[in-house]
């Protein structure tokens, strides 16, 4: 694996085989947590570590992760954070831009603080995206870039309290020095009209949403 990849997170939630096939061949780490060795059991494919309390894993997924002989870091059950949570302060220790698969699914309370987990300060400056089937979830601080097709869906919502200074170039809806506030849908359904848009934003901080491929 080439040393310039990324740092793999495979969650418990949903994850389609192809995108992690693709992720993993990017990958120079790959760290399961819990419940997400299984989809890694499925396309045959080991992971460096696996972090969690283990209360997701079926028996057969650990037997083959016991039997290869693969690093466990098991927490106990009653803990103050998620296994998503735990994998992704371990890979800050591995450097480099960070993928999570996996990070929602059928519970809409984990699937929140998931997405909540990149507001957290101590994410600032890292390069760290969420993955699934034909979308892809990120903060933007201060300046980013969105990049994919002409009528792929963009949400941008703010996090953090109102959104100041926001500047949008490449949306059908652009915006200039603007104001995305809090609590409110004005960021929802943009999309792009280049295969780059730009999006800046003085004050603040923003969840963007990526949708590939033209909303129906």
């Amino acid at each position: 694996m080439s040393e310039a990849g990324i740092v793999l997170i495979v969650a418990g939630g949903e994850v389609d085989r192809e995108v992690l096939r693709q992720a993993v061949s990017q990958a120079r780490w790959i760290l399961a947590a819990d419940g997400g060795a299984a989809h890694l059991r499925a396309i045959g494919v080991l992971p460096h570590r696996v972090i969690g309390d283990l209360d997701s894993m079926d028996p057969d997924t650990l037997a083959w992760l016991e039997q290869a002989g693969v690093p466990i870091e098991r927490h106990p059950v009653d803990k103050d954070a998620t296994d998503l949570e735990l994998a992704m302060e371990c890979a800050r220790g591995l450097g480099g831009p960070i993928r999570v698969l996996g990070a929602w699914g059928s519970r809409l309370d984990q699937s929140v603080a998931s997405l909540l987990l990149l507001a957290h300060p101590r994410w600032a400056g890292w390069d760290i995206r969420f993955l699934g089937t034909d979308r892809e979830a990120f903060v933007i601080r201060g300046e980013g870039w969105i990049e994919g097709e002409p009528g792929d869906r963009v949400s941008l919502i703010p996090l953090t309290g109102d959104a100041e200074g926001v500047t949008l170039e490449g949306l059908f809806y652009p915006l200039q020095d603007g104001v995305l506030p809090f609590g409110a849908t004005l960021g929802i359904s943009n999309r792009l009209i280049a295969p780059r848009a730009r999006v800046r934003v003085r004050h603040g901080l923003l969840l963007v949403i990526h949708e590939r491929g033209e909303p129906q």
